[in-house]
């Protein structure tokens, strides 16, 4: 492990590495863990990242924790964030207090507020959404305001829980009354 209290400009490209520092900037490295206030990753991955900064530029990462939380064409596994700004990226699943995302791709959102432009999303549940051309497979929000597309909103998403719930319990049923009968 490096600890260090000055910025990080240049770090052993095996692999393996574990950076502790105050500000971190990364241009092609490949590094497992980071802890630091400022990470800076330019063509860079790691596996988890936490920090109170992240601007994360034509790279990756596995985890992020961050109080902001910026990503431009790269992707993330999980990330969470006050604020999340991602443009041009994807991120499987991502919990946010407020959430900007501009020509991105996402599997799941949960946030209070999201601003989404030209982007899909798998699950999106937030308290108001404004979004610009923002196709999503199920939408779970008390407010949303612009061009949303969603196959499931609130009350249809309401209704196929409630149609899948009594499905799954009747299917049990007859299966428990099946294998009473074999016994």
């Amino acid at each position: 492990m490096t600890e260090q209290s000055q910025p990080v400009n240049e770090v052993e490209e095996s692999g393996e590495g574990e950076v502790t520092a105050q500000s971190v900037n990364l241009s092609q490295v490949s590094l497992n863990k980071i802890n630091a206030d400022l990470v800076r990753m330019s063509a860079s991955g790691a596996g988890q990242v936490v920090a109170t900064e992240v601007d994360i530029r034509q790279g990756g990462a596995g985890q992020v924790q961050a109080e902001d939380f910026r990503l431009q064409t790269g992707g993330v596994g999980v990330a969470q964030a006050g604020n999340l700004s991602v443009e041009t990226g994807g991120i499987l699943l991502a919990q946010a207090e407020e959430a900007i995302l501009r020509n991105s791709q996402l599997g799941v959102l949960s946030t209070q507020s999201a601003e989404i432009s030209q982007s899909q999303a798998g699950l999106v549940i937030a308290n108001k959404v404004q979004g610009v051309d923002l196709r999503t497979g199920i939408l779970l929000s008390s407010r949303v305001e612009g061009n949303v597309e969603t196959q499931l909103d609130t009350p249809r998403a309401l209704l196929a829980g409630l149609v899948a719930g009594v499905a799954t319990g009747l299917t049990l049923f007859v299966m428990n009354l099946i294998t009473r009968r074999f016994r």
